[in-house]
């Protein structure tokens, strides 16, 4: 019977030198990579929440707004030649009367300033009221009532936002949009508010249409 042969030498292999060098620089490299994704996965994540935040921010004021300026009344100041109507609409700017709720206001009617304000540090979406009483004749006293932000830092992502007006400019007129409102016997029937991202998007423009809009006053 013969034997099994078996090698006269058992040769044991292990990684030279430079294959530790190698297989170290790929998994370094995998490493740059795996860490470079994980980055750029939470960037993605950090534009996607802020572009969120700020459709929610934008929506939230849409509605309080909406809410808001549908209660808008045609009335008038007490003094003055021919009792003139309590509304101004400008571009950036818009001054009413409403019936605010108490958890608001405390109720009642109260002047009103929607403002938006640029300045250095970007923009802000600023509401002021004061409640009416005989003494308040026109909306100088508004605006130095205190102010509540609407919408501040959370505007960063807006390159601008504007308001216009429907309506007749004069009894014979046919209704169209206008930047401002300038009428002293009537309320615009509609009142837009558009607003433009600095990505040039726009958010779909709301309409408000006040309850009152007619010649009637208070």
């Amino acid at each position: 019977m013969r034997g099994q042969r078996r090698p006269e030498h058992l040769i044991q292999k292990g990684f030279t030198l430079l294959e530790l060098l190698i297989s170290i620089t790929l998994l370094g490299m995998i490493l740059v990579l795996l860490f470079g994704g994980l980055r750029l996965g939470v960037r993605s994540w950090d534009a996607v929440q802020q572009q969120v935040d700020n459709l929610n921010t934008v929506r939230s004021v849409e509605s309080f707004l909406r809410r808001e300026m549908t209660l808008a009344q045609p009335y008038r100041w007490k003094t003055g030649t021919g009792q003139r109507l309590a509304f101004q609409g400008e571009r950036s700017k818009v001054n009413f009367v409403a019936q605010l709720p108490a958890r608001i206001g405390g109720g009642g009617l109260y002047a009103i300033a929607l403002e938006i304000e640029h300045n250095g540090n970007g923009k802000r979406l600023v509401w002021r009221h004061l409640p009416l009483n005989p003494l308040v004749q026109d909306f100088t006293a508004v605006s130095q009532a205190p102010e509540i932000i609407l919408a501040g830092a959370e505007l960063s992502a807006v390159d601008d936002i504007w308001l216009s007006y429907f309506g007749r400019a004069t009894d014979n007129a046919a209704p169209v949009w206008m930047d401002r409102w300038e009428s002293d016997t009537r309320l615009p029937m509609l009142i837009r508010i558009q607003v433009r991202f600095a990505n040039g998007s726009d958010w779909p423009d709301f309409v408000v249409a006040p309850l009152l809009a007619s010649e009637g006053a208070r």
